[in-house]
């Protein structure tokens, strides 16, 4: 039976990881991944460095916490997928996921903050690889039929993901001057080929 001190405990370690996922974003692109040391994420969110551990044990488990929350891909791509695999899911998909990608009420999209920091060190970078891949691969490829869902899986998230770095990292001025709705319309055919191995709506 779960008590109540229960329950405040388990409430207060989930407040105390937002924290320090929270903090880990603010010091993240204020230091860089590689200057950061879990101290100064520990210190930033208020916490002692001991119990911050037991939450999160490094900083690559807060940025890989962050990308994870940051992207959010597995509860957005929820209404994308309800409808199951068909012809439109590429399309339902990089809506979805390039929508992340449009700036909001701050100045730009909170994924973009989190891009910056991982494409800039080689160990943040395979964080962020692995994070976005594992939520991709198995929120999609399950329902995949044909020979390796995993591998078109993949290459559908590296078309997605290299066009939004294009658009929105490295300022292609062709891809950051248009509408994000002729972005998606002009690349579904081909998401659609890797993905389900047709470049034609049914």
């Amino acid at each position: 039976m779960t008590t109540i001190s229960e329950v405040s405990t388990e409430d207060a370690r989930i407040e105390a990881t937002q924290s320090l996922i929270s903090a880990g974003r603010a010091v993240f692109t204020e230091l860089g991944y590689r200057r950061t040391d879990f101290t100064d994420l520990a210190a930033a969110a208020g916490l002692d460095p001991g119990y911050a551990r037991e939450l999160l044990p490094d900083k690559a488990a807060v940025f890989g916490a962050l990308v994870e929350r940051t992207v959010r891909v597995a509860g957005l791509l929820g209404p994308a997928l309800a409808e199951g695999v068909d012809e439109d899911l590429p399309a339902r998909i990089a809506r979805t996921y390039l929508a992340l990608w449009e700036p909001g009420e701050e100045e730009e999209s909170p994924l973009v903050q989190v891009y910056r920091i991982g494409l800039a060190d080689k160990e943040a970078s395979a964080v962020l690889r692995a994070r976005v891949a594992e939520i991709l691969n198995s929120a999609v490829d399950q329902g995949l039929g044909g020979d390796d869902p995993e591998l078109r899986t993949a290459l559908f998230g590296a078309q997605l993901g290299g066009t939004a770095i294009a658009r929105h990292l490295l300022g292609v001025r062709t891809l950051a001057s248009v509408e994000v709705g002729a972005v998606i319309e002009t690349i579904t055919p081909g998401l659609r080929a890797t993905l389900l191995g047709t470049a034609s709506a049914g």
